[in-house]
């Protein structure tokens, strides 16, 4: 979901090097859930499990010995003889199938290796043009610098009353209040790029559309995601209390939920907002 409808004309939509590093990562898991099999099928008892149904019965088989088609039934007492050996023949099915997808992969890597090193990648060919040239040309992939800062110059109406404050940022933002001061700050200090009060529509229960002005619109430049982050700064006011629960039930209408695309921060008169708070969750959704 974007609320700033920010596009680009981009023609690649990751770059080669997070595509390597997801293969990468994939074949570390591989590797641990392979280990973690091999484990799991050296415990298992010995032998496999055969399994028949007659009507409404289920009945279970114990095969042991090569050749052995028929196997020593298992009473319904040690079925967890049944749920082990039927855990072994999974695991061997998974191990299997893990080995051959880590030789696949395997061997992307490596060409991978050998083509970036002897070949330019699109997407930095527009990096490596001369700084003079790039005002001219059109990338098909901007960096995360470059898109990050073409978010960023976006224009938008600034429909904000200061309320006869003078709550400055260190970008020198007038804002509304010390919190929104102390996010703003850290948001800067991270280098992450946002909005303050930028204007989103969102439907309202009686279906009509109007305009709302969140505290912050804020980017993750690697996701290219957007999130909302809204302050909420009285809590301990029972009418503010209300009117928040209001507003985050209108943005769940539209799609907005905390973790997904909306970040919330709250205090009361005594559990003021800290910057700790703020930049754990900058972290955890933002970086």
């Amino acid at each position: 979901m974007s609320f700033t409808n920010f596009k680009t004309t981009e023609c690649l939509s990751t770059n080669a090097e997070e595509i390597e590093q997801l293969t990468r990562t994939r074949m570390a898991e591989l590797n641990a859930l392979l280990e973690l099999k091999l484990r799991s099928i050296k415990k298992a008892p010995e032998g496999s499990l055969r399994i028949t149904q007659s009507h409404n019965s289920v009945q279970y088989y114990h095969i042991i010995n090569k050749g052995d088609n028929t196997g020593t039934y298992i009473p319904a007492g040690h079925r967890e003889l049944a749920a082990q050996l039927a855990q072994k023949d999974y695991d061997k099915k998974v191990a299997e199938s893990t080995v051959k997808e880590i030789k696949f992969l395997s061997k992307i890597l490596k060409d991978c290796t050998q083509f970036f090193k002897k070949n330019t990648l699109a997407e930095k060919i527009f990096q490596n043009l001369h700084k003079n040239r790039h005002a001219l040309v059109e990338p098909v992939k901007l960096s995360d610098e470059e898109y990050a800062a073409r978010w960023q110059a976006i224009n938008y109406k600034k429909d904000f009353t200061p309320e006869n404050k003078n709550f400055r940022t260190i970008k020198d933002e007038v804002v509304r209040s010390k919190s929104e001061i102390l996010i703003a700050d850290t948001l800067n200090r991270m280098n992450i790029p946002y909005h303050y009060e930028f204007p989103i529509k969102l439907i309202t229960e009686d279906g009509t559309k109007r305009t709302f002005h969140p505290d912050f619109l804020c980017l993750n430049r690697r996701t290219r995601k957007e999130f909302l982050w809204e302050h909420f700064g009285r809590m301990d006011a029972p009418e503010y209390a209300t009117q928040t629960v209001n507003k985050l039930n209108l943005f769940a209408c539209n799609g907005i939920f905390p973790g997904k695309n909306l970040i919330t921060t709250m205090e009361t008169s005594s559990q003021p907002l800290n910057t700790q708070q703020v930049k754990k969750l900058a972290e955890e959704f933002l970086v």
